[in-house]
């Protein structure tokens, strides 16, 4: 993937080139949610962004598509 998107439950959202969504998403989850994750655990939170409809449900990931 050379651009993801990853979004956390509290609402927060970055969409961008791996190399840059990686750290800005650790640096989030450190900082507002006191949770440290790899980078493992980043790349597997994130979907492709044209996989992300405009509600926010992932195209693609066993669901309907949205309405």
């Amino acid at each position: 993937m050379d651009e993801i998107t990853v979004r956390c439950a509290c609402g927060w959202e970055s969409t961008g080139p791996t190399d840059d969504v990686v750290p800005i998403t650790i640096e989030h989850g450190r900082r507002v949610h006191n949770m440290i994750a790899t980078r493992e655990q980043v790349l597997a939170m994130a979907v492709d962004p044209a996989g992300v409809a405009d509600d926010g449900s992932r195209a693609g990931a066993g669901d309907p598509p949205a309405r």
